[in-house]
């Protein structure tokens, strides 16, 4: 039944891009955010449903280091990053705060399964977010909380090449192994069902709670009152 549920959302996600790339043959227009520049490779087309990611990167607040955390990563998700973590003892990997908006899948995914083995636990806070391949790297914690105010976003992978048709393959493949790492580590098999085409998937901690992301729901600062805090010097 795992299979064959998974077999159709592979399905689905390929017939969605196969629907999208013949709409972008006719249309030939090219895809620009919102502010006419080009779309970031972590980023979901503006023309295809991209905006509220592209709005919520313009309003975003950088997050203060938890006093608990033992690691924040408040950055993009590169290989380099991918190393510095990896390379890492489980004692520094105890209580993983995330506050990113995303980037590379495969190093994304290295990461989730290091925190996985070393049994850590990971947090956003209020205030925080974690957007596109961070979700991954957050459901790799055994232990899993929010803030009231966090903020997930989902949205289907998107690979940068000069080959419109191998960037289109690549999303396809991305936005699969992203899913699938997710599956594994616990998310619900509707997340199939539920991942927008080419689109931004917004969800509360709350709403995260439902799908099997969060696991709990914390009260405690915001990074907004943090931020204030370490200003006034407290």
């Amino acid at each position: 039944m795992t299979m064959n549920t998974r077999l159709l959302g592979l399905l689905g996600l390929a017939f969605t891009v196969l629907v999208a790339s013949v709409l972008l043959v006719i249309s030939r227009a090219p895809v620009t955010s919102a502010v006419g520049k080009p779309v970031s490779f972590f980023a979901a087309p503006v023309a295809q449903g991209g905006l509220l990611f592209s709005a919520l990167m313009e309003n975003s607040v950088r997050a203060v280091r938890s006093r608990e955390a033992t690691l924040t990563i408040d950055e993009m998700i590169t290989p380099v990053v991918a190393g510095r973590v990896l390379a890492m003892s489980d004692a520094e990997l105890a209580f993983v705060e995330l506050d990113s908006v995303g980037g590379d899948v495969q190093s994304s995914i290295d990461i989730a399964r290091r925190l996985r083995d070393a049994g850590s636990r990971t947090h956003v806070a209020s205030g925080a977010k974690c957007f596109s391949a961070c979700t991954v790297i957050y459901q790799g914690g055994v232990e899993r909380t929010a803030g009231e105010d966090a903020l997930f976003l989902l949205h289907y992978a998107v690979q940068v090449s000069d080959d419109p048709n191998h960037a289109r393959v690549g999303s396809v493949w991305g936005t699969v192994s992203l899913i699938e790492a997710m599956i594994d580590l616990g998310t619900d098999l509707s997340i199939y069902d539920q991942m927008p085409g080419f689109g931004d998937w917004l969800l509360s901690s709350r709403q995260a709670v439902d799908l099997g992301l969060v696991q709990r729901v914390v009260s405690g600062p915001t990074v907004a009152d943090r931020v204030h805090k370490q200003k006034a010097g407290v």
